[in-house]
């Protein structure tokens, strides 16, 4: 029987050059656990194997993983739990017990019993490597490493080990055999982290939880830069995705990550019972909604009027970045704190998982509710200006506020006043953000296709001037003004112009009494500011549980800076928290960037030298440009005719995306893929930016280009055939957009809107005036998407891109038709002179003709169409196009690029999808002469053995201008005698 006192070592026979710093060989660094023995029950008949007890009773015991000799040694319950339950990180195969033996035995020769047999090291045969590969643990599974090569070439051989551990575990701990050295080097890849490493670990990641495993495993932020990594602790975390696991399991045992609905309503309880009054009222569901206050935020809200300035009030506002969950919101309504603190302070706060009417209704009935308590406490009496509150104009937002003041007034007071009284008082309570109305004008003049560039500054103050009309006639004469200036803004002005948002904006429409206007804020600028207080103190994206903590204590940071005051700490620096102001009024600017520049500039002018310089006598320097780009397709394998269109599309769109593709597919069929074109140039306009290089090409816009591909091989009867294969150009455009989907009726109007995005609808009309009456007949509606100019057409009109658009698409005179379509294999039934009209009812929001034999053919190409250009009305109405880009083709190697004009209309795009990974680069023309309009064999810059293949237009006007075009096209009709 072996001792558990003695353990019998020796040099190991085996030795291999590897590198020892980071993984040393055994014969360095044993593994033989020392301890001091704890008592355990007496064991009849085993006295050799009873622990003993050190003089200060602790236990000593060390387990790294790593057991190595031939010895055996005796293990309590609560030593073999500290030392990993004896786990190894040597590669054991499991051998099995004998099946005797009970881990309820008393004394371990009657354990169950559990054996594990070192599987030893696979190392390369070449002296050069230093590769140790940890084996698998069954011996089909090292075969099949062994038929692999080693990643420098050479061949594997495994260094088999004969060592055996048994382990017998019985009532009172571990009695565990080694059975002897290990003739191999450790494997370099350990499976398992000690208990020691984890909690290593866990203090890392709990001071600091926002850190990732990348953050993690470089190191640490810190003061001089980054800390330790996390790898110094054990080679396991070397690996970035196993720090993601035990990350993730750490933050989840903290309430930090994500947690299931039990364990979550626990720490909720324990929240809310650790923090008594702080949550007013929680609920979850379809509505969910938690709503905290403290009562130093309550008391905050009532206070006496401050009639110098107009911060009187409260100010409530969403805030969107605060919460992991992306619907998540938190609703903040702040109150100005006048006498200790001289800042905006959180009055109430709820966190909402969606922003409808009624969680609106929870949060504001709450408001009241504080407020009404806070006045009851106080002996006051409670009115309707307590509630005055500024808001944006979001519709939810208000009719939420309605509705609690109505439910608080019913509950508090129910019948002083009738429901329709309160429904009445209610709006007169709310004001409107005035910035956002100016934030709105910014963005509007910047969109060419609304406001002429060169009339930005009209806009601007015709919008402006709103905001200083006193009475409603004098509104209503700058509205028309600004209408007629700007018809195309029509409906953006027209929606401020609604009652429900005019009433708290605009003086003219003002229904709260005029003391009470001016004593509040303009605008929700302060609840912005309190949105960046709270992402400074508790960041953004938080778990629910751990953003209710940080807001207590954000909460509490406030009523612990006010009780300090009150004892004389001094909590600011200056007579108030307002320097700015002082700033303002003594030099005119509230801090040094802000300063007039020309003033800086004339302050530094020195006139009593000369030009002495080298900047001064030979002037600026010529700029050099550096290229600028914008992110597109990444060409793969013949991808170019997809590329080029899909780019020249998005182009398009861009212009009116919003009242424009989008409004127009809305409505579509999830199955049709008009509907996943949509979804592609969405992502592109909105989830991209563009304006930035990627290396490596846009991978975003290249899956989902080859999504799309392979999309529209599957189309019945689409001319793609294959996800690798060339391909024209506009083919599939002309294909899906007059696609018919299975379960949608033909004419469903959502369709046939959508289709017209792309297509013209044209019907024929026939008469004849033969037999005894006039018969007609009426071709159904056709849908007409494709538009090609061929050398015949050059011909006749000149070359004139113009002329040729107006001849097609106006309503011309009747054309002579051989005879009678009354006839029946080749007889016909009427002799009489029948002609036909072929009208166009429709015209395309994006309109591309082809340019057939360009080589040999030269176009003019303008840079608008107009189907009425004499007609002003038309022009009001947006009924024109305007360029939007280019297609050159080289045949000679079947591809295709593109040149388009920017959203702006101030930069030209050069797109080949081969070049710059898929990135279109600005070609530097400064006008679209040259580059997108003249003679169609003179652009600039194209390169050789490349011809105009398309170009594309888009109607200024949108649907609007569809409309306005079919009623003129209608009455252009009736003057020829047709009747619709």
């Amino acid at each position: 029987q072996r001792s558990t006192k003695q353990y019998r070592t020796r040099p190991t026979p085996y030795t291999k050059r590897t590198d020892s710093s980071l993984l040393p060989l055994h014969s360095k660094s044993q593994s033989i656990p020392r301890r001091d023995h704890q008592p355990l029950p007496a064991a009849s008949g085993h006295r050799a194997h009873r622990l003993r007890e050190t003089s200060d009773g602790d236990l000593d015991i060390q387990w790294d993983g790593w057991p190595d000799g031939d010895y055996s040694h005796l293990f309590s319950l609560e030593e073999a739990e500290a030392c990993d339950n004896l786990r190894v990180h040597w590669a054991c195969e499991p051998l099995g017990g004998s099946g005797a033996g009970s881990p309820e035995a008393e004394i371990w020769h009657d354990g169950k019993i559990t054996r594990r047999k070192c599987q030893g090291v696979i190392e390369c045969t070449s002296r050069a490597c230093n590769i140790l590969i940890r084996p698998q643990t069954r011996a089909a599974g090292i075969r099949k490493q062994l038929e692999v090569s080693c990643s420098c070439g050479g061949t594997l051989a495994h260094i088999p080990c004969h060592v055996v551990s048994v382990l017998h575990t019985f009532k009172h701990g571990v009695h565990y055999q080694n059975g002897g050295l290990h003739s191999h080097p450790r494997p370099t890849a350990r499976l398992h982290m000690s208990r020691k490493e984890t909690a290593d670990l866990r203090q890392i990641v709990q001071a600091n939880p926002t850190a990732g495993p990348l953050k993690l495993l470089v190191g640490r932020p810190g003061i001089d830069g980054p800390g330790k990594s996390v790898a110094e602790i054990t080679p396991v975390l070397y690996n970035s995705e196993r720090i993601r696991y035990e990350r993730r399991k750490i933050l989840k045992g903290s309430g930090l990550g994500r947690n299931n609905g039990v364990n979550f309503s626990r720490q909720f309880a324990k929240f809310q019972e650790e923090h008594p009054g702080f949550i007013r009222e929680a609920q979850f569901g379809k509505i969910g909604i938690i709503v905290m206050q403290t009562p130093f935020m309550a008391a905050s809200l009532v206070k006496a009027t401050i009639g110098d300035e107009a911060i009187n009030g409260i100010v409530s506002d969403a805030a969107h970045g605060v919460w992991k969950v992306k619907n998540d919101l938190l609703v903040v309504s702040s109150t100005f704190e006048p006498e200790a603190l001289k800042c905006w302070v959180p009055g109430l706060m709820s966190w909402t998982n969606g922003g409808t009417a009624e969680h609106y209704r929870i949060h504001f009935y709450h408001l009241f509710r504080g407020i009404g308590e806070e006045c009851a406490e106080r002996n006051l009496e409670v009115s309707d200006d307590l509630f005055a509150n500024v808001l944006d104009f979001s519709t939810a937002e208000r009719n939420g506020f309605i509705l609690a003041f109505v439910d608080f007034w019913h509950e508090h007071a129910p019948n002083e006043r009738t429901i329709d009284e309160l429904l009445d008082a209610a709006p007169k309570l709310l004001k409107g953000c005035a910035q956002h109305f100016r934030d709105q004008i910014n963005r509007v003049k910047k969109i060419s296709a609304i406001v002429d560039p060169a009339k930005i500054n009209i806009f601007e103050n015709y919008a402006k001037k709103l905001l200083k009309c006193h009475s409603m006639d004098e509104f209503n004469l700058h509205a028309n003004k600004f209408i007629k200036a700007f018809p195309r803004a029509e409906s953006w002005i027209r929606w401020w112009m609604l009652p429900a948002h005019a009433s708290m904006l605009f003086p003219s429409f003002r229904i709260m009494t005029l003391e009470l206007w001016n004593s509040l804020p303009a605008t929700t600028n302060a609840e912005e500011a309190m949105h960046w207080k709270i992402y400074a103190a508790l960041g953004k994206f938080l778990a629910l549980l751990e953003g209710l903590k940080g807001l207590y204590k954000f909460a509490e940071y406030y009523s612990q800076l006010s009780e300090a005051q009150k004892h004389g700490v001094k909590i600011f620096y200056g007579p108030d928290r307002q320097p700015w102001k002082r700033s303002a009024a003594s030099f005119g600017y509230t801090k040094f960037s802000r300063r007039q520049t020309t003033l800086r500039a004339a302050k530094h002018a020195n006139d009593g030298r000369p030009p002495d310089t080298g900047k001064a006598l030979l002037g600026r320097k010529p700029k050099k440009h550096t290229p600028e780009y914008e992110k597109s397709y990444p060409w793969k394998q013949n991808s170019c005719w997809l590329d080029c269109s899909l780019t020249l599309i998005c182009a398009a769109a861009s212009r009116d995306f919003d009242r424009g593709m989008d409004a127009m597919f809305s409505d579509l069929p999830a199955d049709h893929p008009l509907q996943n074109l949509r979804q592609m140039v969405y992502t592109r306009l909105m989830s991209v930016d563009l304006s930035l290089y990627q290396d490596g090409g846009c991978t975003l816009l290249g899956k989902q280009r080859d999504g799309f591909r392979k999309l529209l091989c599957n189309v019945p009867n689409t001319p793609v055939e294959s996800t690798t294969g060339f391909n024209t150009i506009f083919g599939w455009m002309y294909h899906i957009s007059g696609q018919r989907v299975p379960h949608v009726p033909e004419a469903s109007p959502s369709v046939d809107r959508a289709k017209s995005y792309f297509s013209m609808w044209t019907v024929a009309f026939k008469t004849c005036t033969g037999s005894s009456h006039d018969h007609y007949q009426v071709s159904p509606v056709r849908l007409r998407n494709i538009y090609q100019v061929h050398q015949e057409l050059c011909r006749t009109y000149g070359g004139d891109l113009r002329r040729w658009f107006h001849d097609f698409i106006r309503v011309s005179k009747a054309q002579s038709l051989a005879g009678c379509w009354h006839a029946r294999d080749g007889a016909r039934f009427c002799d009489g002179s029948a002609t036909e009209f072929n009208i166009i009812l429709n015209i395309p929001i994006v309109f591309t003709i082809e340019i057939a034999d360009s080589s040999s053919s030269t176009w003019n190409i303008p840079s608008s169409l107009s189907p009425y250009a004499s007609n002003p009305a038309a022009s009001n109405a947006g009924v024109k196009y305007t360029v939007v880009g280019h297609v050159y083709c080289n045949k000679a190697v079947k591809h295709f690029i593109a040149r388009y004009l920017s959203t702006t209309g101030k930069k030209v795009f050069d797109y080949d999808g081969m070049k710059y990974e898929g990135h279109a680069v600005r070609n530097r023309a400064t006008a679209m002469r040259g580059s997108l309009t003249g003679s169609s064999r003179a652009m600039l810059g194209v390169p050789s053995g490349y011809q105009l293949y398309a170009v594309m237009f888009h109607l200024v006007g949108g649907e609007q201008a569809q409309q306005t075009f079919r009623r003129q096209q209608i009455a252009d009709a009736q003057k020829l005698g047709l009747r619709f």
